[in-house]
């Protein structure tokens, strides 16, 4: 395989669209309890907020090869979809990874002041300009990618249309579930595994040929 560029850049970005909503879906079912980042809860659970952050870092890197495996799909039917999808989502996805170290952070806060003052670090943290405008709502970046990329691998009929309204649907969940037990919110990742497993299937079974050429029509009407 190793042999093979195109033969080990199509597997990877197969297991890579199967990886990522494994390890989102094993975040959400690891995390703390509760929307917020409560001193106790993290101190109670120190254990869960050390998985759960590190399988998200570990989900945010595996979206890389993600996005640059979507893009690769539709640089040839799609090819300005294809490079502002990229481009969006691999800056979200890069943001992504330095917001989810701030859990250790916030629990070695939680170990060494007392609660008051660690949750009045935490919150100016958060107020910080430099956190808002340039971590957090680039982050959100990542979604607007994903989604362009998905919308568009519809509109050129390289997937159902259940696809991006799935992997959409999967984004929301978490957000509308933000109080609620970590099961009910990791079941926005089993949508996203579906629909990313849906292409994950079509990019393993395909010839290195047509993966080196990009998809040039159909792919569901083929497999």
């Amino acid at each position: 395989m190793l042999k093979n560029p195109d033969s080990f850049r199509r597997i990877v970005a197969g297991i890579a669209l199967l990886a990522w909503p494994v390890f989102e879906f094993l975040a959400f079912l690891t995390s703390p309890p509760g929307a917020e980042h409560a001193p106790e809860v993290f101190r109670t659970h120190e254990t869960a907020v050390q998985v759960s952050a590190l399988l998200y870092v570990w989900a945010a890197l595996a979206l890389i090869p993600v996005v640059l495996a979507l893009a690769h799909l539709l640089r040839e039917r799609a090819p300005r979809a294809s490079g502002i999808g990229a481009a969006l989502g691999l800056v979200g996805a890069g943001h992504g990874l330095t917001l989810f170290t701030t859990d250790f952070y916030d629990l070695a806060l939680a170990q060494v002041l007392p609660d008051a003052q660690a949750e009045a670090v935490t919150q100016r943290a958060g107020e910080l300009p430099g956190f808002v405008f340039g971590m957090l709502l680039p982050g959100f970046l990542l979604h607007v990618g994903l989604i362009t990329l998905l919308v568009t691998l519809a509109v050129v009929k390289v997937a159902p249309w259940w696809v991006p309204v799935a992997a959409l649907a999967g984004t929301i969940v978490p957000f509308v579930t933000m109080d609620q037990a970590p099961v009910v919110q990791s079941t926005g990742a089993l949508l996203h595994l579906a629909a990313y497993g849906w292409i994950a299937l079509r990019v393993l079974r395909m010839p290195d040929a047509e993966w080196r050429g990009g998809i040039g029509s159909p792919l569901f009407a083929r497999v």
